[in-house]
């Protein structure tokens, strides 16, 4: 019986020393969560799941990793990855300035990532119509705002390919839209195309944005700062595309 104790004492002397000495290694691996939305080109919804893919990832995934980071990939809808960067369990995204949602809960990285066109779409059959689809808690820096003024209403949509959708199937007379997933959705689905008159209302860039509640909100600025200043292109997408060219 002694023996028997003996050895139970001892393996969980051992158990103890192994935890204590696999902390540090697990404690030193940083490990950040990119949330993203869909958004093609850049962040394309795969088919068969809710996992993304596409060039903002590519290059967001890729400036991290040379920070040593360890990436997570979230690919969540608008509302949903504003509530989980204001409660810091995404680290990071990829956005506008001026969303209200967003704004009061990130430091943006001062270097463009990327700029992006605000386009409204027309339907022309429905000229004395004034009903836009768009993306649920957009506000596409102020554009949702004036067209409102301007009297017109919004059917709003969980993502970008359900607001483009909405307005190609004819449920909405107007669609606001930013111009890559529009003209993406377009050539790739050959049966989507309507006539449309669009008029181009902004460019804008968008910005690597830092959950203010992240644990590594303070290092992680600092690098993605270091990082990204170096490079000579306008924008950082157009710096790491060049760079892999």
């Amino acid at each position: 019986m002694k023996q028997t104790l003996a050895i139970v004492v001892l393996l969980l002397f051992l158990i103890d020393e192994v935890t204590a000495n696999s902390e540090p290694l697990l404690t030193s691996e940083k490990v950040i969560t990119l949330g993203v939305v869909e958004f093609p080109p850049l962040v394309i919804k795969h088919v068969k799941d809710d996992s993304c893919y596409g060039e903002a990832i590519d290059v967001t995934s890729n400036i991290l990793r040379e920070l040593d980071y360890i990436v997570n990939v979230e690919c969540i809808p608008p509302a949903r990855l504003f509530a989980r960067v204001k409660t810091g369990h995404v680290d990071l995204t990829i956005n506008v300035r001026g969303t209200l949602a967003l704004d009061d809960n990130v430091t943006f990285v001062s270097k463009p990532f990327i700029n992006l066109s605000i386009i409204l779409a027309q339907n022309p059959r429905f000229t004395s119509d004034k009903v836009v689809s768009a993306i649920r808690g957009y506000d596409y820096f102020g554009e949702r705002k004036r067209l409102k003024e301007e009297g017109f209403t919004f059917f709003d949509a969980a993502d970008s390919t359900d607001a483009i959708r909405m307005f190609l199937m004819q449920r909405t007379s107007h669609l606001l839209s930013y111009k890559q997933p529009y003209l993406y959705y377009l050539n790739s689905f050959s049966n989507a195309s309507i006539s449309s008159d669009l008029s181009e209302r902004l460019t804008i860039p968008s910005y690597l944005a830092v959950s203010k509640t992240s644990k590594y909100r303070v290092v992680l600025l600092e690098d993605l700062h270091t990082v990204t200043e170096a490079l000579k292109g306008k924008t950082i997408f157009n710096s790491y595309r060049k760079k892999g060219d």
